[in-house]
């Protein structure tokens, strides 16, 4: 029967990318590990790793076995989960990958207040793309990934936080400050600053003004909302992207105005299809809906 340990070991090294740091990873010798992907080699019957030019790099077929080995330990991680909190009550670990402009706002307000009555409670968060986050809540890597706007072919178990528009952020002292909102017409001759075109509030911001038929002069791109705020914050521009930084009090110079037609984020948590959250999962995502509905209230 295969072993986890061997398994640990295939894992480790397709993480790390060597045998050397695979044994610090798992606080082996280097020889312990090479004879574990042996041994796992042997029990499957399939080459995992193969030579090249000095470094040792996955097959083929340990690529596509991957996602399944990340299965497993989710799994298990899920259970050790599951058995502290039989243990202890409230304690436990939470794996949460999570996009950029949320990990500093709602994600971090609702960790910050969830420890307050909870400290006992581990938290391990990853800041990934849409997409990455999607497939470590795929593969059950995660426990719960938090996204912004998810998918709607998305393969995992979902739940929507709340809405929140996109719009227009810019200094205090602009002069698009003083209208209500801003439509495409309001925006010619404005230097704008937009998230990259793989995006999709690029996507729906580009269709509104092509049908308002308005030229979009995009003057920076940046795909992280803290950065974009930043920059408008030095008066580089007016930023058509969400506002949730501008939440977090980071920045008192700047200013929030609705862009019309309304373009609509929904915050998402996401889970792996079919598995049940822990209760400590269950509680923390109540947390992050209260967080969300203060926030945006």
């Amino acid at each position: 029967m295969l072993s986890l340990r061997y398994l640990s070991a295939v894992r480790a090294v397709i993480r790390t990318g060597s045998i050397a740091s695979a044994a610090k990873m798992l606080h082996l010798t280097q020889p312990a590990v090479t004879k574990s992907i042996q041994l796992a080699e042997e029990e499957l019957g399939i080459k995992l790793f193969a030579r090249v030019k000095g470094r040792l790099l996955p097959t083929e077929e340990s690529s596509f076995l991957y996602p399944e080995i990340e299965r497993i330990f989710g799994d298990i991680v899920h259970l050790q989960n599951l058995a502290a909190e039989v243990r202890h009550g409230h304690a436990g670990r939470i794996l949460l990958s999570t996009v950029s402009n949320l990990s500093t706002s709602i994600v971090s307000g609702a960790i910050t207040r969830f420890r307050l009555r909870h400290p006992n409670v581990r938290f391990d968060v990853e800041v990934h793309s849409t997409k990455l986050v999607l497939e470590q809540v795929r593969i059950g890597q995660v426990g719960l990934g938090v996204l912004d706007l998810c998918p709607k072919d998305a393969v995992a178990d979902t739940m929507d936080l709340c809405e929140v528009p996109v719009g227009c952020v810019m200094q205090k002292d602009h002069a698009l400050a003083a209208l209500p909102r801003v439509r495409p017409q309001d925006l010619t001759d404005v230097p704008i600053l937009m998230f990259p075109e793989a995006t999709t509030i690029h996507g729906l911001v580009k269709d509104a003004f092509r049908q308002a038929a308005i030229p979009l002069d995009i003057a920076l791109t940046v795909n992280h909302s803290y950065t974009a705020c930043s920059l408008i914050d030095q008066g580089n521009g007016v930023g058509v992207i969400d506002p949730f930084h501008l939440h977090t009090g980071s920045f008192p110079g700047l200013v929030f105005r609705p862009f019309e037609p309304q373009i609509t984020l929904r915050p998402t948590v996401v889970m792996t299809e079919g598995r049940l959250p822990s209760l400590i999962t269950r509680e923390f995502i109540d947390e992050l809906r209260r967080t969300t509905a203060e926030l945006f209230a």
